[in-house]
Order: C-alpha cells, then sequence, then structure tokens
C-alpha cells in the first residue's frame, strides 16, 4: 500500500450532461443479481448480540464469501475411505438466510497437493470430494444437504494463490471447473483471487498470474476475481502505486489476449480500506474509510466490475495482530488499537446502508461516468438509472488538490436537470464516530435546491453525495 498522504485545491466548475431518457427496464433485481456483498457477512464472537445475519440484512448486503472454504483435506480427513464430514459447512453455509446469496470455496487444504505442486495427492479421491460438495449444495434435490434452503450456485477454486511459487494452478483449475460442472452443469466456477499487488503490479502480475492464466488458453473459468485493498486517499482508482497504469484494464486485457471472452464478467470478492492505524499503516479516520469504501463500490461499478465484495469481515478482527484486516470492518471487535468497543457501529456500517438504501432497484447496467475527475477540477460526476429516473452520484476528491485546506468547499454548477428541484443526500452522517449516531433515519443531512433553468449550483465537501430529481 501506499504511503503518500495527498491533500487538495478549491475550483469551480460548470459540469455539462444531458438527462437521457430510456425505454422501461425492469428493476426487480433478485438477490443473486446485487452487486451488494461481504467478504464474510456473517457475524460470531463470543459477546455480541446481534451474531449471525442480522446486521447485514440491516444494511443491504445481499451476497456472502464466508470465511472458511470446503477444505478438502478437512470434510475428508481419510482419502481411503469415501466418507465426508459437512456438519462444520453445513452450519457456516446452512445459516445464511436466502435473502443473502452465498459463493463458496474448495481447496485441497493442507498436505493434500503433491510436493512443490497444485497437483491433488490423489486426482480421483479429490475429484469425487468436488463433485460430491457441489451436489449437496447446488439444491436440485438430489444428495442435497438436509433442510438446505439456499443452494450455492457460484464456487471459487482456492482464496488466491500467487504466495506459492508452484505454477501449475492451472491444472487444478481445470480438475476442479470439470468436476464442478459434471456436478452443477448450471453453477459458475471463479478463477482464484488476483492478489492486492499494489506496486509494481504488471510484473508481479505476468510473473506469478501470467503463466497460469495463459496456460488455460480461455477454458476453464465462468468469472475472473481481483482483491484490491489500500488506503483511503484515493485507494479506489485501482491504479499501480508505482506505474500509475490502470490495474482493472490490465486485468482485463490480458485476460482477453489469453483467449477469454472480452465479455467474461469480473468480481472483486475482497475489496476495502481500514480505520484507525493498523501496524506499518498511517493513521484513517472513520469518515476516510467510509467514503473510500463507498468511492470502491460507484467507480468499480461504472468500470464494469459485476460484484463487489467489502472485505474482511463485516465486523473486524482477522488474527488479532493489529494488521490492516483487523481494521476493515464496519463493526468493532473490542480487541485492536482504536478500537471503540464490541459492537459498536463505524460511519462506514451506516454509509453502506444509506448506499444500498439509495440504489436499491437501480439498474446498474446504466451507470456511468458523466464526469471523471481527472482534470484540474478533481470532481467525479456519475448516473445512473433507478425506477426509469436518473439518479445522480457526485465527489470531490478533495485529497489530490495541494492547496486543500479543512472545511474548504468545492462549488459545482451542474446543468440538465430535467425537473424544478434536486434533493441533495450525503452518504456519510455528519459526526466523527459511528458510536455518536442515535437514530440512522436523522443521522445524514439532506438539502433541497431550485433548479433555475436546468441549472443547479451545489458545494462539495469531503463527503460524496446523492443528487435526485423532483417537482415538488
Amino acid at each position: 500500500m501506499s504511503k503518500i498522504t495527498s491533500f487538495f485545491s478549491l475550483f469551480k466548475l460548470t459540469v455539462p450532461f444531458i438527462i437521457l431518457t430510456t425505454s422501461s427496464i425492469s428493476t426487480a433485481a433478485t438477490t443473486e443479481e446485487s452487486v451488494f456483498g461481504y467478504h464474510p457477512a456473517g457475524i460470531f464472537e463470543d459477546g455480541y448480540q446481534n451474531n449471525g445475519y442480522e446486521d447485514a440484512e440491516f444494511i443491504g448486503i445481499k451476497w456472502t464469501r464466508q470465511a472458511t472454504p470446503a477444505y478438502w483435506s478437512i470434510v475428508q480427513p481419510d482419502i481411503e475411505k469415501e466418507e465426508y464430514d459437512f456438519e462444520f459447512h453445513d452450519e457456516q453455509w446452512g445459516s445464511v438466510p436466502v435473502s443473502i446469496s452465498i459463493m463458496g470455496d474448495l481447496a485441497p487444504g493442507k498436505d493434500r497437493t503433491v510436493e512443490n505442486s497444485w497437483q491433488p495427492i490423489d486426482e480421483d479421491a479429490y475429484v469425487a470430494f468436488v463433485k460430491t460438495t457441489v451436489e449437496r449444495y447446488d439444491g436440485d434435490g438430489i444428495d442435497d444437504m438436509p433442510g438446505l434452503k439456499n443452494p450455492i450456485k457460484y464456487w471459487q477454486v482456492c482464496n488466491e494463490f500467487g504466495d506459492s511459487d508452484w505454477s501449475d494452478f492451472a491444472d487444478l483449475q481445470r480438475i476442479t471447473y470439470l468436476a464442478i460442472k459434471e456436478a452443477c452443469s448450471e453453477c459458475y466456477v471463479l478463477f482464484a483471487g488476483i492478489q492486492s499487488l499494489s506496486y509494481d503490479y504488471m510484473p508481479r502480475f505476468e510473473e506469478k498470474y501470467g503463466p497460469v492464466i495463459k496456460e488455460l488458453n480461455g477454458k476453464y473459468l465462468d468469472i475472473i476475481d481481483f482483491h484490491w485493498y489500500e488506503e483511503g486517499n484515493g485507494g479506489y482508482k485501482l491504479k499501480d502505486n508505482t506505474s500509475g497504469n490502470d490495474i482493472l484494464d490490465y486485468i482485463r486485457n490480458y485476460f482477453t489476449e489469453s483467449g477469454f471472452s472480452e465479455n467474461i464478467p469480473i468480481w472483486s470478492t475482497e475489496m476495502g480500506t481500514y480505520s484507525g492505524e493498523p501496524e506499518g499503516l498511517p493513521y484513517q479516520t472513520e469518515h476516510e474509510q467510509a467514503i473510500d469504501n463507498f468511492k470502491r463500490y460507484i467507480y468499480g461499478l461504472s468500470r464494469g466490475i459485476s460484484k463487489i465484495f467489502q472485505s474482511y469481515g463485516l465486523m473486524e478482527g482477522w488474527h488479532d495482530e493489529d494488521t490492516i484486516f483487523d481494521h476493515t470492518g464496519l463493526i468493532y471487535e473490542g480487541k485492536n488499537s482504536d478500537d471503540l468497543g464490541l459492537g459498536v457501529k463505524k460511519l462506514g456500517y451506516y454509509s453502506y446502508k444509506k448506499m444500498t438504501e439509495m440504489l436499491t432497484n437501480a439498474n446498474f447496467s446504466t451507470l456511468e461516468m458523466v464526469h471523471d475527475g481527472t482534470q484540474s477540477d478533481l470532481v467525479y460526476v456519475f448516473k445512473v438509472e433507478k425506477e426509469n429516473e436518473p439518479l445522480y452520484i457526485a465527489w470531490w476528491d478533495y485529497f489530490d488538490d495541494p492547496t486543500y485546506s479543512s472545511r474548504a468547499r468545492k462549488r459545482v454548477n451542474i446543468n440538465g436537470f430535467d425537473g424544478r428541484y434536486v434533493t441533495i443526500t450525503k452518504v456519510v452522517p455528519d459526526f466523527e464516530y459511528g458510536k455518536e449516531v442515535d437514530d440512522y433515519h436523522s443521522a445524514f443531512t439532506v438539502n433541497t435546491r431550485r433548479v433555475q433553468r436546468g441549472n443547479v449550483r451545489i458545494s462539495l465537501d469531503e463527503t460524496p453525495i446523492f443528487i435526485t430529481i423532483s417537482n415538488n
């Protein structure tokens, strides 16, 4: 992660754009179609009163990637016996409510691959394990988990593989993909997540992932997955900190040049930043975390990412060693530095709910960036159709302006509004900490502006805004 702290300036700007008329599109998205995920969404912490998925459902999370893959070494302790123990995974996945879709992981596990290789020590036994596992959770009525209500149709082969020096992951991907498809032809298979290589991205990607992607040659995966963390001062922009190159374009082009369809979906099942001061990283406020995570969704989705899973953990806490992953959640665990106590919600908890609330029934295929912020104004404006009406999102990247001073404002003239009024809603509550929020419904600043000849003058501060249009 970059440790550069940037500051930003104040400019006046007129942003022209045109309100487009689109044909009627159904906006009744199913849970599976939702873009909002978390890794993991479930909370299981001693002493917390709302363990389970109550918080996830409250803030609008619709996908979960739970913490523990189905490891072959755990599910089938003795490969000489065709006996499987699914007790843990039945609980892990069986407890997820039907309002939240599940992405499952499969992996060989400890000591189940040939030395210095991803090749299973017994390919036939591994294939049988994969098919049995997928069959148990696919919901087709054949050998399903007893009482299964929430089938799993999306499976990932391992979490990440870039830390190993073994170059034959393509074979494991192929073997697992074919086994999954044989058990469940309508299931989808994700590539192992590409790590958050924030510096020297291209050469490190080429070294770790290039040979595997080329060997797959356009086959054996349905969805690309990449992971991306970074600090909150622009980390959402998906840039290599060394070269400044765009990593999303690079990933997409690399797969296309390696034989994959240019339309293959790209997900990010680990995306996020932190609050507090993890070991080795600069301090970030709850507010900085909240606004950056919001920008990751809007910017990433506008760039063609299909789904984003914020990570790690709705309730923070990894190994409780004060690393970044012990600071990335939206609910404090009560164990690490800068922690305000078990169960205390951060500002990002409430901003996540506001995001999903405002974007319910939005048609994300229409999401576009109408002003890209790369000019000296540093302002981003997005538009998305929601129930056949335009919804706008805007922010100012104040931290990139070297003349920025605290509480400065960016005055923006936006024209093209077809209505009498706009309502402006801040994405993050105007508090220093989430613990200060007593009532979610009154926590957000909301203002109304009159439209003058299609034009509205807006003053932006550090917090992104939603802009909706009305005639009364």
